[in-house]
């Protein structure tokens, strides 16, 4: 069960942790990528799914790209997000390009509102791929704080379908304890890094 933690412990965890993966070597970073990208479209093909809510990787972030363009060639939708400051919402794209995208609100690469086809509110993809500074072996993730992922989970949790949620990040950031987290936070139904793509019993 999540274990209820002080808004500045989950701070302290993510200052610590955003600095260990941004010492990661570059090349190391890409490599172990690439890994986890085989890892995911290896999974992925076994699976009928046919909609898959990715990620741009920001940073020292893992990079999806290569999973991303896979996705592309076996016509398989891919969902983006753009990030809402406002309310901290979600409005999701279906994207078939690079050159639809544009810095957003945070400087991360979204797709441009007048670039892609925003989707109807209550759209639910087959699979959320989740970017985070932590991860464990149980579903627990630590994201960044603005509970951007929290809410869109949330907002699809009354659909009559639920989407798999697959964290992605690199084995540096795989915790042996479990993460911080709180009863509401988002629990994740797998998780890929450079070594495997694994899936939690929920």
């Amino acid at each position: 069960m999540p274990t209820e933690y002080a808004g500045h412990d989950k701070s302290a965890y993510r200052s610590k942790l955003s600095n260990m993966r941004n010492g990661l070597a570059e090349e190391h970073r890409a490599e172990w990528s690439s890994l986890a990208c085989r890892h995911l479209a290896q999974w992925l093909a076994k699976r009928s799914c046919r909609t898959v809510m990715a990620y741009v990787s920001f940073r020292s972030e893992l990079n999806i790209n290569e999973f991303i363009e896979w996705c592309w060639e076996k016509e398989i939708e891919v969902l983006l997000p753009r990030c809402v400051k406002a309310d901290r919402s979600m409005k999701l794209h279906s994207v078939t390009e690079w050159n639809q995208l544009e810095a957003g609100a945070y400087g991360i690469m979204e797709p441009g509102p007048d670039r892609s086809p925003i989707l109807p509110m209550g759209t639910v993809p087959d699979v959320v791929i989740v970017p985070g500074l932590a991860f464990d072996r149980t579903g627990g993730r630590l994201g960044y704080g603005g509970g951007y992922y929290d809410r869109f989970a949330e907002a699809v949790s009354g659909a009559g379908t639920k989407p798999l949620w697959i964290g992605a990040g690199f084995e540096a950031q795989v915790l042996k304890e479990h993460v911080p987290s709180d009863s509401h936070d988002l629990r994740l139904d797998g998780l890929v890094t450079e070594r495997e793509l694994t899936t939690f019993r929920r």
